[in-house]
């Protein structure tokens, strides 16, 4: 498979479905990490870490999704945010896009319409 010379950080508390992103992602290129709290996420780019794109949950345990934006935004980090919920809610929806997400997704989310969007997100930065 080609390397794409773009990072992904994936921030999820669900295990199952980081280890599955991750392998479908990587299979067309992207290299990624994982966290699996926005805590460690924000330290880690606190650090230095340089990422292309952020897919993030809503329901974590220590922030929820529109908290980690904003702190994600506070630090002036301006790489497209998708946002991922079991929950869909329309109040949650219009808080993330007016954070400024690039898009917010209802789990599950399948790993066709996950590749389509984040090449979409990409793209619109390039």
């Amino acid at each position: 498979m080609e390397k794409i010379d773009k990072t992904i950080l994936l921030v999820d508390d669900n295990q199952e479905l980081l280890s599955c992103f991750q392998a479908a992602l990587q299979n067309v290129g992207y290299q990624i990490i994982t966290k699996k709290d926005s805590q460690a996420a924000l330290s880690l780019l606190d650090e230095g870490a340089v990422v292309d794109l952020v897919i993030t949950d809503y329901m974590m345990p220590d922030m929820d999704g529109l908290e980690f934006m904003a702190a994600l935004r506070k630090r002036s980090l301006s790489v497209p945010v998708i946002m991922m919920t079991a929950r869909g809610d329309m109040d949650i929806y219009i808080k993330a896009l007016n954070l400024g997400a690039y898009e917010f997704l209802n789990k599950p989310v399948s790993i066709k319409d996950l590749n389509a969007i984040v090449t979409s997100a990409l793209n619109a930065t390039a």
